[in-house]
C-alpha cells in the first residue's frame, strides 16, 4: 500500500526550502547558490530535495514566485486601503520598501532586480516568469494612482498604467544604483522627486 503523503510536513518543508533559498539567493546570486547550500541552511536532508522541485531552475522559478507573493500581497496591503488618500498610500508603500533596504544594510537589493539582471537575458523562462512579476506590481501601484492626480507627483502627462510603469522603472533603477554605492541617497532621491509637497 502506498504511503499517503503529510501535506502539512510537505508544505512546511518546501516553505522552509523558499524561505532559505530566497535569503542566499537575495544575499550572492542565483549561480553561485547551490543546491546544498539550500540544504545545509535550511536543515532539510540531503536528497530530499527533488521531492520538492525537479531541477535548481525550477527552484529558482518558484523562490521568484514565493517572493514575488509576498511583495504583492505587501502592496495590496498598503495600496488599496481606502481609509488613507491615495497620494499617501504611495508614498507609504516606497517608504516601506525604502526601509527594508536600510534593514539589510542597503547591500542585498530587490530580489527581482537581481535575477532580472542575472538571469533574463541568458534563461528565457526566468525572463517569462520575471516579466509577469513586474507586470504585477505594476498593476497594483496602477489601481492606486486612478484614484489620484498624478500631476501631484509630476507624471500627469502620463496615463495611470504608464506613470506606475515609470515609478516601477525608476525605483529599480535607484536600487541597483543603492547596491552600487552602499547608502541611502539614491532612494533619497526618488522619495524627494516623486513626493516633493512637504504636506504629503
Amino acid at each position: 500500500m502506498a504511503r499517503t503523503r503529510n501535506e502539512a510536513a510537505y508544505e512546511t518543508a518546501r516553505s522552509k526550502l523558499l524561505d532559505t533559498g530566497l535569503d542566499l539567493i537575495r544575499e550572492n546570486s542565483f549561480a553561485s547558490v547551490g543546491i546544498n547550500d539550500v540544504l545545509k541552511a535550511c536543515g532539510v536532508p540531503k536528497g530530499s530535495f527533488y521531492h520538492y522541485f525537479d531541477t535548481k531552475e525550477a527552484f529558482g522559478i518558484a523562490v521568484a514566485r514565493h517572493y514575488n507573493a509576498q511583495e504583492v500581497a505587501t502592496a495590496q496591503s498598503i495600496l488599496s486601503d481606502v481609509s488613507i488618500p491615495p497620494l499617501k498610500r504611495l508614498k507609504s508603500f516606497f517608504e516601506g520598501a525604502r526601509q527594508g533596504m536600510k534593514d539589510r544594510a542597503f547591500a542585498q537589493g530587490c530580489l527581482m532586480c537581481n535575477l532580472s539582471t542575472e538571469l533574463a537575458d541568458e534563461k528565457p523562462e526566468f525572463q517569462a516568469e520575471l516579466d509577469t512579476h513586474w507586470q504585477a506590481m505594476v498593476r497594483e501601484l496602477t489601481a492606486c494612482l486612478k484614484e489620484m492626480d498624478t500631476s501631484d507627483i509630476g507624471l500627469g502627462h502620463l496615463s495611470a498604467h504608464e506613470a506606475a510603469d515609470w515609478l516601477m522603472n525608476s525605483w529599480s533603477g535607484a536600487l541597483t544604483r543603492m547596491k552600487a554605492c552602499r547608502d541611502d541617497e539614491p532612494l533619497a532621491l526618488f522619495m524627494r522627486t516623486i513626493f516633493k509637497n512637504e504636506g504629503i
